[in-house]
């Protein structure tokens, strides 16, 4: 640190210093001089100001002794000089037998030396936590602030008044007659004191939504130290109960206490906290509590106004208290729930979770509708949870923040992982979070075992039918090229025998077998055909396909199919070419289109095979008949899925997706 720092810092540690004794020292000094003459009340709380302040002023410098905002702080270190010489000023005025050397100073600044937080209170937002004016909004604010308050500390150092602590003094450099210049110096300090300071308030919630990281967590700090002085100071204007004058000291003593604190947080261990969840619940609480003294001070007045000392206006005043007492804790539960979801109650977290999960068909939808559950009830940027069988994830993790695991288990198998997001790098992580979350990573593991379950089902039932397709491939072609034609030919034999044999009886009786081996043949046949389609032998799926569309003028049919597909396992082959036969029917008989194309497209080990026509569609009201059902049951015995997209006047669009995969 160079040697002007140094010098910034001592000087710094000497005014704070020097006005933390002078507050000390004022106590017992108001005390003696009161019994003597008549002196101002002294307030706790401009002890405080005067005490604190500074200090949180020296500790900024300590590390910062360039920074405006130190030096700001340092202002109301004035206050306890001020009292002192204001009373120096009263002792040797009213008291001593003869006037003491420089009363007259002290006379003087005991007018005015209580200003210097006209300047400290506005200006601390503005210029925090850099100490730089960087935008034009917040010079002109300055500018303003500064420019009223000289003013003000002008006509207040020339009114023609006594000192603030010691009443019987007047003003030495007061000017007769001007005493027009307490209007200006209440009506600038008003301006400073409450426009200035809602300007500067405002500006720094614009700054503290466009700001990041450090910067932003730093201008929270501020916005909580400033929130709990603005309730204080709008407790006490809103009360219209008569109350000690101790209790409204103590009321303004905690909420000047609020700033400094907030500025030495923000400044020296900004990252040692999470102000989000603080900040947010002392805005709300500030703002409903705003509220209550609002409906309280008007239900007072108006009991006041109506039945003034009267048992009805005493009856609503207990009223209202009664009611606020009761719906304090909805209130608040309200709050919590907005602001923080579930998380103070685990019970309330797994029975949101469960709702949610509830409705769901399948374990994968059920898993998406469980993380985004557990996301909302926690109030989490990021859950997800990980496994072989199933994967769902909602939102997305905080920069920087990370996310905690959580191991989800099943008959004594570990199956996956949950994931939370952090909400920030220093998020604070309850008990009851902790035991809610593992309550959810348990349903997740039960239904991650679930997937497990459906998805070897699924692959099971994909195997068998396509064992199943493969050996009714099989027996077709045993049956068509092997038992088929050797039955034929023994029936041509026999019919050779019949034709030589010159007993009729036995000569019909060689032909009554013969026809029972030709209708053993055709039964043969239909048993064929039924196993598998012929043509899918015969063509190859394309070639299918394509037969399909042969033959029809209207409506005009085109086709575009993948040369990828002509080596299909049985199953998909059968299940395309049905599917798409019963779709191609449907459009030439009920569509009136007047065209039609079918595309069969192989995306990695899916086949997409669509038909689409551009005729009437399918009426809103229109009850699915066989056909489509049989199509989304043969789209599903082999894993894959059937979507029909229909709209009057735009035609009718099936699309089945039929993986291919697994079953080669």
């Amino acid at each position: 640190m160079s040697r002007g720092d140094r010098i910034l810092r001592r000087t710094a540690y000497g005014i704070s210093g020097l006005g933390a004794a002078g507050c000390v020292a004022t106590v017992p000094v108001h005390d003696w001089l009161a019994e003597r003459i008549a002196v101002t009340p002294l307030y706790w709380s401009d002890l405080v100001l005067g005490t604190v302040w500074p200090l949180v002023g020296a500790l900024v410098a300590r590390g910062r002794p360039r920074n405006p905002v130190c030096w700001l702080m340092l202002l109301p270190a004035m206050i306890g000089p001020y009292h002192l010489l204001a009373y120096y000023a009263g002792y040797s005025r009213l008291v001593a037998a003869e006037p003491l050397p420089g009363w007259e100073v002290g006379a003087w600044v005991g007018c005015w030396g209580f200003v210097g937080y006209w300047f400290a209170t506005p200006l601390v937002p503005l210029l925090f936590p850099y100490g730089r004016l960087e935008t034009a909004p917040r010079r002109a604010c300055a500018c303003a602030v500064v420019t009223v308050a000289g003013i003000g500390t002008l006509a207040t150092m020339l009114r023609p008044s006594g000192t603030d602590p010691v009443p019987g003094v007047p003003n030495p450099l007061g000017i007769a007659g001007w005493e027009w210049l307490h209007i200006v110096m209440f009506t600038c300090a008003a301006a400073t004191m409450l426009g200035g300071t809602l300007m500067a308030a405002v500006l720094l919630v614009l700054r503290t939504r466009a700001a990041t990281g450090a910067e932003r967590a730093q201008l929270q700090w501020l916005m909580l130290g400033g929130l709990l002085m603005a309730f204080s100071f709008l407790s006490l204007l809103l009360d219209n109960v008569e109350q000690p004058a101790l209790v409204g000291d103590l009321v303004m003593l905690i909420g000047l206490l609020g700033p400094p604190a907030s500025v030495a947080v923000a400044m020296l261990r900004h990252g040692l906290f999470d102000v989000e969840l603080v900040l947010g619940r002392a805005i709300v609480f500030t703002v409903l509590s705003a509220l209550v003294l609002g409906v309280y001070a008007g239900v007072v007045a108006g009991a006041r106004l109506i039945a003034p000392g009267s048992l009805t206006g005493t009856c609503l005043l207990a009223f209202t208290a009664l009611i606020a007492a009761n719906g304090r804790g909805a209130v608040q539960a309200a709050v919590d729930r907005t602001l923080f979801g579930h998380r103070h109650d685990p019970y309330a977290v797994v029975a949101h979770v469960g709702r949610r999960v509830a409705p769901a068909g399948e374990p994968a939808e059920a898993m998406q509708h469980l993380v985004d559950a557990l996301r909302s009830a926690l109030r989490l940027p990021y859950a997800a949870f990980e496994s072989p069988a199933v994967a769902a994830a909602s939102g997305r993790p905080a920069a920087g923040a990370g996310w905690r695991s959580f191991p989800c288990r099943a008959l004594g198998r570990e199956l996956g992982v949950l994931r939370v997001g952090r909400r920030s790098v220093n998020d604070p992580w309850t008990a009851k979070e902790q035991a809610a979350v593992e309550e959810v990573a348990d349903r997740a593991g039960t239904l991650a075992y679930a997937a497990g379950l459906v998805e070897d089902i699924a692959r099971s039932r994909s195997r068998i039918l396509s064992v199943r397709e493969e050996e009714r491939r099989r027996l077709r072609a045993d049956l068509h090229d092997g038992i088929g034609p050797s039955l034929a030919g023994t029936a041509h034999q026999l019919d050779a025998l019949a034709r030589r044999i010159d007993d009729p009886h036995l000569a019909g009786c060689v032909r009554t077998l013969r026809d029972r081996i030709r209708s053993t043949v055709a039964d043969l046949r239909t048993v064929v055909q039924g196993l598998r389609p012929a043509v899918l032998d015969q063509l190859g799926l394309p070639g299918a396909l394509r037969e399909l569309l042969v033959g029809y003028d209207t409506p005009a049919c085109h086709s575009s199919i993948d040369g990828a597909c002509h080596s299909l396992p049985a199953a998909v082959e059968v299940a395309a070419y049905a599917i798409a036969a019963e779709a191609v029917a449907n459009a030439v008989r009920h569509s009136a289109a007047g065209s039609l194309k079918l595309t069969v497209r192989l995306e990695d080990t899916v086949l997409i095979l669509s038909i689409h026509d551009n005729g009437r569609g399918i009426p809103p009201k229109h009850r699915a008949g066989v056909g489509l059902r049989s199509m989304r049951e043969r789209a599903a015995e082999v894993g894959g899925r059937l979507e029909v997209t229909t709209a009057p006047g735009e035609g009718t669009l099936v699309r089945a997706a039929l993986p291919v995969g697994d079953q080669r």
